[in-house]
């Protein structure tokens, strides 16, 4: 059944409005919190952040999407020190987001600029009812997740539905609090966008290291690598055609 949330014309809009808020960013130092403060030796905690590269939706395979946001945390030493495993706050037809994260009510979630986003991991999942405590990271728009608000799977999840000569697949809004963080729209799956990345639950350990200044842009944990954007590959053999740009 096709999503009648279905608005190609005001999808454009918004991409290219995300876009040009993505190009407006300047190359600066920030510090990156790997142990939120506050937090006590022995406490549990999971980090979750907005990809700085994008990727194409349309493949049902919930490891492709989490091979990359793992490769895009890897890529920063202060969380790949960590040792933790990232998988991405998404749902395909075949795994929902929160079978794919592991749901536990025990920690804390939080953005890797130290703030709060939600008192458990089942917590993001129940926005419907009670809003996120802060957004994931207010300077990024849509980033790709395939989910309604429970995190189950909306019309064929990042795998995406066929509709109007074109595969689309449910975006959400990072800056949102609201069960919109993960359900905002339907746009084309051929359009490059950021996904949510969710660490395993992790614990402060005795020493707590001091925050890590990183040379890359983040608030909230949206990375900027080299002052831009770069588009991820898209030669998976399951990818969706492309939207013409």
């Amino acid at each position: 059944m096709v999503n009648m949330r279905l608005l190609p014309f005001r999808n454009l809009a918004v991409l290219m409005f995300a876009a040009l808020g993505t190009a407006s960013r300047s190359n600066a130092a920030t510090i990156i919190y790997s142990v939120p403060p506050g937090l006590t030796p022995g406490d549990t905690y999971r980090l979750v952040f907005v990809t700085a590269d994008t990727i194409t939706a349309g493949v049902g395979d919930i490891d492709y999407y989490n091979t990359f946001v793992t490769n895009e945390a890897d890529a920063v030493p202060a969380l790949a020190a960590l040792g933790a495993t990232w998988t991405v706050i998404g749902a395909t037809d075949a795994v929902s987001a929160p079978a794919n994260i592991g749901v536990t009510d025990s920690g804390t979630i939080w953005n890797l600029a130290g703030i709060e986003i939600a008192p458990s991991t089942a917590a993001l999942f129940n926005t419907e009812n009670t809003s996120l405590l802060n957004p994931i990271d207010p300077q990024v728009s849509a980033v790709w997740t395939g989910a309604g608000p429970d995190g189950t799977a909306v019309d064929g999840g990042l795998g995406g539905t066929y509709a109007f000569f074109v595969y689309y697949a449910i975006v959400g809004d990072s800056g949102s609090t609201s069960a919109n963080y993960l359900d905002e729209r339907t746009v084309g799956t051929g359009f490059g966008l950021p996904m949510y990345a969710i660490s395993s639950p992790l614990t402060v350990p005795a020493d707590t290291p001091e925050p890590t200044t990183s040379g890359l842009i983040t608030l909230g944990g949206a990375f900027l690598l080299l002052a831009r954007r770069r588009q991820h590959p898209q030669g998976h053999p399951n990818g969706p055609p492309l939207v013409p740009k």
